[in-house]
C-alpha cells in the first residue's frame, strides 16, 4: 500500500515535467541553452523529446509489494522458529540441570525426604531410591548430551 502510494505520486510529480516542451536557442555569445521555459526576447527551436523505452521484464508495483510482504513473513515466522528453538534448549538445559542434581542427592545422601502427595513427609525407602536413580539416569541420557 506504501509503495502503491509512492509510486502514484512520484509519477503525478513527473507529469508536468513530461508534458513541458524543450526549447533551443543561442545567446549573442554563441552559447547553446536548452530551457523547458520560452526565452521571451530569443528566437527559440522547440525540441520534440522522447522517452526511451521500458525494459520489458521489470516487476509491477503489485509484484514487488508481494515479494516484499512474502519475505517479511518468511522472516517472522524465521524468528518465531528460532524462539521457539531456544525455548525449547533451555527447557532441555533445565531439566538436564535438575536430573544432575537429583541424581547427586540420590546417590551422596543415606536419606531422602520428601512430602506424599497428602502433604506428609516421609523419608524414600532403597527401593525407591533405585527406582529415583534410573528415572534420573534416563533424564540424563536424553537431556544430557
Amino acid at each position: 500500500m506504501r509503495t502503491t502510494i509512492t509510486a502514484i505520486v512520484l509519477l503525478g510529480m513527473c507529469l508536468p515535467a513530461y508534458s513541458a516542451g524543450v526549447y533551443k536557442w543561442t545567446d549573442e555569445d554563441g552559447v547553446v541553452h536548452y530551457s523547458d521555459k520560452k526565452p521571451g526576447n530569443q528566437d527559440t527551436t522547440q525540441l520534440n523529446v522522447r522517452a526511451g523505452k521500458t525494459s520489458g521484464n521489470r516487476q509491477s508495483v503489485d509484484e514487488q509489494t508481494q515479494q516484499l510482504d512474502d519475505k517479511e513473513e518468511l522472516e517472522k515466522i524465521r524468528k518465531q522458529q528460532e524462539e521457539e528453538n531456544a525455548a525449547a534448549e533451555k527447557l532441555k538445559e533445565d531439566r538436564c540441570h535438575s536430573a544432575r542434581t537429583n541424581m547427586e542427592t540420590l546417590t551422596t545422601k543415606a536419606r531422602i525426604r520428601i512430602k506424599d502427595a497428602d502433604g506428609k513427609e516421609r523419608f524414600l525407602t532403597p527401593e525407591e531410591i533405585l527406582e529415583k536413580r534410573k528415572e534420573s539416569q534416563t533424564v540424563l541420557d536424553e537431556e544430557c548430551q
